[in-house]
């Protein structure tokens, strides 16, 4: 059974046809049943031990179903589980809370501050010191009034740029966006935008990683993605960024992408793609998009046509959890033509090893690959 696909059963994350598969897997034997309980329990007992994000949106009240199932069943599955748990919703629970603003009404706060200030204005000659008294003290009062305001607009501003963050670490996450737009977000990735999108632009910050965008039209907001000194700006399109050290790479399936670095701007067209060092100034080369997998983990497809060896490599590496090396130099130019789907790094292979007439040995999280005909 495919494992990627039991992980994705054991979130949540499955399909009706995908569902009726692994349960019938589960029905064939007790020996299968047995064998995803303990695959369940290691995952999940590793999935918690990393995320900790999920914990948080947790204990906040912010997971869906399948989410909060899991949660509380990884909670239920151990002791030390639920003593780390909470331990994390102590602290949690110990952090200052957001300070509440008492509500103001702004408008009337504004009309008595005019009214105190053109009445000082025109008692201002002939007044008695008393009268004088009780005047300027209208008019503090109007002031702390509005000192108050601007303090409540503060805090407005402040929760207006709060931040949500989808980060992944050792699986793929897709989400949606509050505009309907879609995201997929590659292993290790960060993403974050604003807890209230602004009018004008709907903006997001890619931090780290690689990420998949679907936008949703719309020509009123314009969707702008700032990673590294890079601005992407589209109106409804998907394309692919990935940040990589010190340089963003940008490839477009769909639409048109308009990209500005230094004084610099850029059009992509479909199958036409970039690299922008964070340092670039001149003109940067458009380049044709020479492959045709760089959305492997939104389809998990692979599609390689005559693709050198060192290049497949270097996308398991991306992947999968594991180092692929290729032992024999002389392999890494060898053009290879396969396409998977859904498979597992095993799967994958055990194909290559056999159309290739390789060897493949593993050394903990290290796969070599070996030139039979050389031994």
């Amino acid at each position: 059974m495919n494992k990627e696909l039991l992980e994705r059963y054991i979130v949540g994350n499955t399909n009706e046809a995908e569902n009726n598969r692994v349960q019938g897997w589960l029905d064939e034997h007790p020996e299968n049943r047995a064998e995803y309980q303990k695959m369940k329990n290691v995952f999940l007992s590793y999935l918690y031990a990393m995320n900790k994000e999920l914990l948080e949106r947790y204990m906040v009240g912010e997971t869906n179903e399948a989410e909060r199932m899991i949660v509380e069943e990884w909670l239920e599955n151990d002791a030390n589980n639920r003593e780390a748990y909470l331990q994390m919703k102590k602290l949690w629970d110990s952090l200052p809370k957001p300070l509440e603003v008492p509500e103001v009404d702004v408008d009337k706060a504004w009309t008595e501050f005019k009214i105190a200030r053109d009445r000082r204005a025109s008692e201002l000659t002939g007044i008695s010191k008393k009268k004088t008294r009780i005047i300027h003290w209208n008019w503090w009062a109007a002031a702390g009034i509005l000192l108050i305001c601007m303090f409540g607009f503060y805090v407005f501003d402040r929760s207006q740029r709060e931040e949500i963050h989808f980060i992944t670490q050792d699986g793929v996450r897709q989400d949606s966006l509050p505009d309907g737009s879609m995201v997929t977000l590659n292993r290790n990735s960060e993403l974050a935008y604003s807890r209230t999108w602004s009018n004008k632009n709907r903006n997001v910050e890619l931090a780290r990683g690689e990420v998949f965008f679907q936008v949703h039209k719309d020509k009123k907001h314009p969707f702008v993605i700032a990673t590294g000194n890079t601005k992407i700006t589209v109106l409804g399109t998907s394309f692919n960024v990935r940040r990589i050290p010190d340089a963003t790479e940008i490839i477009v399936a769909t639409g048109l992408v308009k990209i500005a670095y230094a004084d610099k701007e850029i059009l992509l067209r479909p199958e036409q793609m970039v690299t922008i060092r964070d340092t670039d100034t001149m003109r940067v080369e458009k380049k044709p998009v020479q492959d045709k997998y760089y959305k492997y983990y939104v389809d998990s497809k692979f599609n390689f046509v005559n693709t050198p060896l060192k290049d497949v490599v270097q996308l398991l590496n991306r992947a999968y959890d594991y180092r692929v090396i290729i032992d024999d130099p002389a392999l890494e130019k060898i053009p290879y033509t396969a396409e998977f789907e859904k498979n597992s790094l095993a799967e994958i292979l055990k194909v290559m090893a056999k159309s290739l007439d390789l060897k493949v040995e593993v050394e903990g999280r290290e796969i070599h690959l070996i030139n039979i005909q050389k031994r």
